[in-house]
Parts: C-alpha cells; sequence; structure tokens
C-alpha cells in the first residue's frame, strides 16, 4: 500500500465532514478555480458531471456557485486539515504554491515536482479512464487560463455577479477587465491578494 492515497475528484470535497471523521489524519485540498474557465473545460471536454446540464451555461454557473460555497465552507470549517489553492496562482506561480502544498501535507520538496509530466506512466500511474489525466501528463498549461475568453455571450457576462457571486467573493471577479487591459498575471494575483 503507498504511504499516500490521493483523490482527484473535486466533488470530494463535498464530503470533507465525513472524511475527516473517517480518516482524522487526513489532509484536503479545495482547488479553487474561475468558474468561467471550469465550466468552459466541462462544455469543451464534454465532462459529465451530475446535475450540470452544458446547454445551460446560467445554470452551470449557479450550480457551481452553491456547489463551492459548501466546499470552501467545509474547507474553512476544517482548519489545519485543509487549505485552499487557487489554480490560477498554482499555474503562475507553480513552484511558490507547490512548495506551499508540499509544506500543508508535510512532503518535502523536489525539484521534481516542477517536472512532474517526467514521471507520469513510469513512477506515477494514472487513471486513463479519468476525464482529466490527458491534460495532467503535460506540463503546466498556462493556455487554460485564458482558454474561455470570448465564449460566454456578453448577457452572461454582464449577469455573472447574480449567477455566481461566490466569484466577486474569492477575488477572482475582475480577472477578465485586468486581462483585458493587458497586465501581466503576475500583477493581476499581486493587485488581488491571492
Amino acid at each position: 500500500m503507498a504511504k499516500r492515497l490521493c483523490n482527484k475528484d473535486p466533488y470530494t470535497a463535498l464530503s470533507m465532514p465525513t472524511l475527516v471523521r473517517l480518516f482524522p489524519n487526513s489532509k484536503h485540498i479545495l482547488m479553487i478555480r474561475d468558474a468561467r474557465a471550469t465550466i468552459h473545460s466541462m462544455i469543451e471536454r464534454e465532462v459529465p458531471v451530475a446535475g450540470y446540464n452544458r446547454t445551460n451555461i446560467p445554470q452551470m454557473f449557479k450550480i457551481w456557485n452553491n456547489q463551492l460555497a459548501k466546499m470552501v465552507n467545509h474547507c474553512l470549517r476544517l482548519g489545519g486539515s485543509c487549505t485552499m489553492v487557487y489554480y490560477e496562482r498554482l499555474v503562475q506561480r507553480t513552484e511558490d504554491e507547490a512548495s506551499r502544498i508540499l509544506k500543508f501535507l508535510n512532503v518535502p520538496w523536489s525539484d521534481d515536482v516542477l517536472r512532474h509530466e517526467e514521471k507520469i506512466g513510469s513512477e506515477v500511474k494514472l487513471n486513463p479512464r479519468e476525464f482529466s489525466t490527458s491534460q495532467v501528463k503535460e506540463k503546466v498549461n498556462k493556455k487554460a487560463l485564458t482558454s474561455w475568453f470570448d465564449c460566454y455571450s456578453d448577457d452572461v457576462l454582464s449577469r455573472i455577479d447574480k449567477i455566481a457571486p461566490l466569484l466577486r467573493r474569492l477575488g477572482i471577479y475582475n480577472i477578465i477587465l485586468c486581462i483585458k487591459y493587458k497586465l501581466e498575471w503576475k500583477e493581476i494575483f499581486c493587485m488581488l491578494h491571492l
């Protein structure tokens, strides 16, 4: 048996309180990603997620908002057993964020973390049926940060504060505005204090 068991299913976070009771020494990482990028990815890759109707984009934002709000609350209640990681920050500041994550997990730093794609298949086994396996095999992909641009109607974007208010609460809301003004991602995250 491996020293550590990792489960990458984001919806496991809805069961964090139960998992902590079952596994009192467990650590949980809540990966937070911009809903606009998450939903675009679900639609483009045709990822089936229970409750989401890929033809009803406003409904997808509402579900994302409700589910992530529960996950964030669970994580906050768990205190030192859970940490939140912003996907965008991990992609832009990979070494800093990876170091923070490994420290949280009490795992020593290794430069291999920055070359994870080289370990896939030899030292790291992935489930070929998992939807994100094809992406995990690649280097950190900065294109994923902006792939959703110009994919939503002005109507959806104008209502984003009503259908996904958690974006603003998490400090993600204005990313699109900053990017349109050609600021570097590094500057954006400094401005947002992420």
